[in-house]
């Protein structure tokens, strides 16, 4: 009877020194995953913030460009000696006139619009404006005063134009269009540029057809 109640306190004591050793590192190791996997989420969970937030800020601004350009008008406005419907398009800047401008501008009525790609570390896919009646008249306003930044960091920023598609149903892209010229507005006016993103710049282009286009009256 004694041996087996020695034998039985033997067997109902804690665990050994080892088992708690080992028990205690895989609880590390637990612990350890689940704090690297929170971390990983967030990181995750910031990162989608980021892209969203950057989504969201290019298809504002490419709104504000679309609306812009298909709320061209042709409507005539001083230009030197002459009275002639406001519009140059270039490779890299395009200006024309709108009597819809964009509400972020806080301005009503006519304006001159320009949209080009503003150099330097603070430059990008910049906007400028200026009232149509100017003293020195609308044809010298170069349209890079005062800019305002739609996209930062955006680079190889272009615009080409195109009168419609040919019979053959293709489009054909200009690098520049004077309506004094062609004797009429573009029909659509695409734009490209590169955007930083998180995953590396970003090329974009979309397509904005011009209601006028296609003769000054419309």
């Amino acid at each position: 009877m004694r041996r087996l109640g020695r034998r039985l306190r033997g067997t109902t004591g804690g665990f050994t020194l080892l088992e708690l050793i080992v028990a205690l590192a895989i609880l590390a190791l637990i612990a350890g995953s689940v704090t690297i996997g929170i971390r990983l989420a967030s990181a995750s969970i910031v990162r989608g913030e980021a892209v969203a937030r950057e989504a969201a800020r290019l298809r504002a601004a490419m709104g504000i460009m679309e609306r812009a350009i298909r709320s061209l008008d042709p409507l005539p406005v001083p230009a030197g000696d002459n009275t002639t419907p406001y519009f140059a398009g270039e490779e890299k800047r395009i200006r024309f006139l709108t009597s819809l401008p964009p509400a972020a501008l806080g301005a009503g009525g006519p304006r001159l619009i320009s949209f080009f790609e503003l150099p330097g570390p603070a430059g990008g896919l910049a906007l400028a404006h200026a009232p149509p009646f100017r003293a020195e008249g609308a044809g010298n306003w170069e349209g890079t005063g005062d800019p305002r930044v739609l996209i930062p960091g955006a680079a190889e920023v272009s615009f080409t134009y195109s009168e419609g598609p040919t019979a053959e149903g293709k489009w054909e892209w200009l690098p520049a269009w004077d309506p004094k010229e062609r004797g009429r507005l573009p029909a659509a006016v695409r734009v490209e540029f590169t955007a930083p993103a998180e995953d590396g710049p970003r090329k974009t282009a979309f397509v904005v057809p011009v209601p006028v286009g296609g003769g000054f009256g419309g």
